[in-house]
């Protein structure tokens, strides 16, 4: 609960500084910060493209090619 505090707190801060005009609901903040962090996520997964099991996961999991930057 005190991390959810200080993370609205910022919100606020943040919502200030954009200038943005949007309701200071606790739910309201929340879910800019959640805007915020999809906006900026960078994921990096490491696979060995070695053997079969590089094959299985691609096929288990096609967003690995469809949505993904794949640097070979």
């Amino acid at each position: 609960m005190e991390e959810k505090a200080e993370i609205l707190e910022k919100m606020q801060a943040a919502l200030r500084e954009s200038g943005k005009q949007l309701e200071t609901t606790p739910l309201a903040m929340f879910g800019y910060y959640v805007e915020r962090v999809r906006a900026s996520l960078r994921v990096a997964a490491a696979l060995s493209p070695v053997g079969d099991q590089f094959r299985t996961r691609l096929r288990m999991f096609p967003s690995l090619v469809n949505c993904c930057t794949i640097d070979w």
